[in-house]
């Protein structure tokens, strides 16, 4: 017999999580069309050239490209996206002119990296990213943020803090310090502080070119340190990069710019507390030229960033002569729901439907039916039990399952046209219910069980 288990850094998903997962997926929708962004979808599969291009990931992201080979196919020329950034640059140089600008898009889909599996990174994994193409607006960067904040807020996630920088100050900086030739190298080493700490960065810094670090001297790599740490997660950071960096013109535009995203990121109702200025925040990815943002949650760090992105506006030139910048970020919703697994928050019904009804031994199963599409009709989602075993074998199910009612026709209610309605919680029940009453009643009990769970 074949061996039943998943490949490697792959995962089966249970009703347990999918239920949450589309709750969440719901009001993340919800959000960002309530934001004006509106839904496009493109391949699972694209043109390597398409993924590879100049700028379009990381060195370490293009090496966990899955490659695709049809059956006759051309090795290597086609491969399984990586992200939904880069196909979404490829999507508006093509369609460009029949979407127009600003083109405001958000995207929901698996993406596929051959990483080492580990806890909340798997190979496959879905992200939910939001996009603005075709302008330079602050306002846009700043919205950005805004939407971090509202989608993740609206999914009832604990409280976060999203981290914010801009590649302006850093390249500024690291021009300031002689260090302009090794920007890419040096920022891909800042990117890691968090998980490897000061210490392992400095060392990784320091190696040699040809070693795959960046060949700073000591100082010079104490020096990129310093400045990446200065006053983390304040806003006095910025008053302090001013201070040293401020007569750099690159430097100080993106000092100028995070100040006014910031600003406009409280406008629109993200907290002050909420956001974190951290100027050794780099992102990974070659292609972010402004305004980056990283998200954690709160006292869950450990599980790294759960929504990210920035400034890109180079990336369409891959595939178009014609400037398109953009600025977007990403929700990783398979790491999201790992922290949220671990941290009991993911508990609840296996059953994607509120009422049971019960199929009585010795009723016509008509009278269910009945019964289900009334309570459909009136928007009460319902499942019948499909066979007409013990009816406390059927309350056991209801219960297991997560009903929270169930609607119980035996002979004698039949008769006389009446239903029991049963807390399957608490186990009180209501009987003799006239079928007449049976939406009203269903409703009513749902709301009461609602305000119960809401003041638990």
């Amino acid at each position: 017999m074949i061996d039943p288990r998943v490949a490697s850094g792959l995962r089966d998903l249970l009703p347990a999580v999918m239920i949450p997962r589309e709750r969440i997926l719901r009001s993340f929708r919800e959000t960002f069309a309530s934001f004006g962004f509106a839904p496009i979808e493109t391949p699972h599969i694209e043109r390597m050239e398409v993924l590879t291009g100049k700028g379009a990931g990381s060195d370490e992201v293009l090496r966990q490209i899955f490659e695709v080979t049809n059956k006759g196919g051309t090795p290597g020329e086609l491969a399984l996206r990586f992200d939904l950034t880069v196909p979404l640059a490829r999507f508006i140089a093509r369609h460009v002119d029949e979407v127009g600008v600003p083109f405001k898009r958000y995207a929901i889909g698996s993406v596929f990296r051959g990483e080492r599996p580990a806890k909340g990174r798997f190979r496959e994994f879905v992200q939910c990213d939001f996009d603005t193409i075709g302008v330079d607006s602050r306002l846009a960067d700043a919205e950005t943020g805004q939407m971090i904040h509202r989608a993740l807020t609206a999914a009832d996630v604990p409280p976060c803090t999203i981290a914010v920088n801009n590649r302006k100050i850093l390249d500024g900086a690291l021009e300031s310090l002689g260090l302009s030739g090794k920007t890419g190298l040096v920022l891909r080493s800042l990117d890691k502080l968090a998980k490897i700490g000061r210490d392992g960065v400095q060392a990784e810094l320091a190696r040699p070119d040809d070693s795959g670090g960046a060949g700073l001297a000591d100082e010079q790599a104490a020096a990129v340190l310093d400045f990446a740490q200065t006053g983390r997660g304040t806003p006095e950071a910025l008053d302090a990069a001013a201070s040293r960096f401020g007569s750099h013109e690159r430097a100080a535009q993106g000092i100028a710019d995070l100040r006014e995203v910031v600003r406009l990121m409280e406008a629109g109702g993200v907290p002050a507390d909420r956001i974190a200025v951290d100027l050794g925040l780099a992102r990974g990815l070659d292609y972010y030229t402004g305004v980056v943002f990283e998200t954690t949650v709160d006292g869950w760090e450990r599980f790294g960033s759960v929504a990210s992105g920035g400034r890109y506006d180079d990336l369409a030139g891959l595939f178009t002569s014609r400037r398109l910048p953009g600025v977007g970020a990403s929700i990783g919703l398979d790491r999201l729901l790992a922290l949220l697994d671990e941290a009991g928050a993911l508990k609840g019904s296996s059953s994607t439907a509120p009422v049971l009804v019960a199929n009585f031994p010795g009723v016509d199963p008509s009278v269910p039916t009945r019964l289900a599409a009334t309570l459909r009709t009136a928007g009460v989602g319902c499942e019948i039990f499909p066979e007409p075993i013990q009816v406390g074998k059927q309350m056991g199910y209801g219960s297991k399952r997560g009903h929270k009612l169930a609607v119980i026709v035996g002979p004698d209610e039949v008769a006389a046209e009446t239903f029991n309605l049963r807390d399957l919680e608490t186990r009180a029940e209501d009987k003799g219910l006239a079928w007449s009453v049976l939406e009203d009643s269903v409703l009513g009990a749902l709301e009461v069980i609602e305000r119960r769970g809401a003041g638990s």
